[in-house]
């Protein structure tokens, strides 16, 4: 019979073995791992897309200014006594603000717009109107007007005159304005005493660029 030969390294036989046995079984986790570049290049991404976006909305705002908006269709929802008729807008600067309580832009934009509302309100030649807009298109006149005011009491906001666009008339004009994008909460517009565009942002304006081109509206000769 023949004998059985024993290696004369047996420790140095078995560490050899789980050497290559732990090769082909061992998951290699260096082909899992995220390249360490992957944020740089997901953030060079979003600034790519972020730029292109806003070259857009500045070329289709660029391109509205000199048009006419038509007739407005605005009724009157908190503090704000009847609906908007030609009459009342003629002649004069208008401005045109549409927001949400349920926007969260809107919620940080609104109460410097608010304050920048109360110093027009008693002026003859500007008409600043603030539009109410709802995230959902069944509310009805009162659901509107109740969840707006519970935002304007949390902000501390009593009179300002609040309309709202009841068959989305107002909205549609503008949102077909847009050639990309279409409306947004919230947009904001200046018109001429004219009626003509004079300004418009699409998203949040600050409120002393706002007072600024109104000012600029108001120097224009007719």
């Amino acid at each position: 019979m023949g004998s059985l030969i024993r290696s004369p390294f047996p420790n140095l036989s078995n560490s050899i073995g789980g050497v290559f046995m732990n090769t082909e079984t061992a998951p290699n986790k260096a082909r899992f791992a995220k390249p360490a570049y992957l944020p740089l290049l997901l953030a060079c991404l979003f600034m790519v897309i972020g730029t292109v976006v806003l070259v857009v909305m500045g070329r289709e705002e660029s391109r509205l200014r000199g048009m006419v908006l038509g007739e407005l269709d605005l009724k009157p929802l908190l503090y704000a006594s009847k609906p908007i008729e030609p009459v009342d807008i003629d002649k004069k600067i208008v401005v045109l603000h549409f927001w949400g309580f349920w926007c969260v832009p809107c919620q940080k934009e609104y109460p410097d717009i608010a304050r920048l509302q109360k110093e027009y309100l008693t002026s003859p030649d500007v008409a600043f109107l603030s539009i109410a807009t709802s995230d959902n298109s069944s509310d009805t006149e009162d659901q509107l007007a109740f969840r707006t005011k519970k935002f304007l009491d949390q902000e501390k906001i009593d009179d300002m005159p609040i309309y709202w666009d009841p068959a989305e008339f107002t909205r549609i004009q503008v949102s077909r304005m847009f050639k990309s994008g279409g409306f947004v909460n919230p947009t904001t517009m200046v018109l001429d005493r004219q009626g003509k565009i004079f300004d418009v942002w699409r998203g949040t304006v600050d409120a002393s660029t706002l007072k600024s081109s109104i000012e600029k509206a108001r120097k224009q000769k007719l």
